[in-house]
């Protein structure tokens, strides 16, 4: 009865040292370059992963040419990949980029994606 109570908690212990180091971000990816649609508007789709090599809450941006961002936070149960996605709908021309930017645990970035997008004429 005794061993039987003991276990989970002998069980957690044992996980003890593999948590104390902490897990981290295995691998950030932005792919490039990035899905255009529409003339204007127009959809400029990105898309990216993150993975992990534990457990871990990991905060990333999507960081923009125009000095916007969007700040999101996933939670990773194990060592996993996760594929996320973001949208920039614009209405006039532009070549600007995105850059994925992890802020927490350890700030990590990928390279930026650039992009064109024409409207037709100006």
């Amino acid at each position: 009865m005794i061993v039987r109570r003991l276990f989970p908690l002998l069980a957690l212990l044992a996980l003890v040292p593999f948590l104390a180091q902490g897990a981290k971000v295995h691998l950030i990816h932005l792919d490039s370059p990035p899905a255009v649609s529409g003339g204007c508007p127009a959809k400029v789709h990105f898309t990216g992963h993150i993975e992990t090599d534990g457990p871990l809450q990991v905060t990333y941006q999507w960081l923009r040419s125009d000095g916007s961002s969007t700040e999101h936070t996933i939670n990773f149960a194990r060592a996993n990949r996760r594929d996320i996605g973001y949208d920039w709908n614009l209405n006039t021309n532009l070549t600007g980029w995105v850059q994925l930017v992890i802020v927490s645990p350890d700030r990590l970035q990928t390279i930026k994606a650039p992009f064109t997008v024409h409207c037709g004429k100006n």
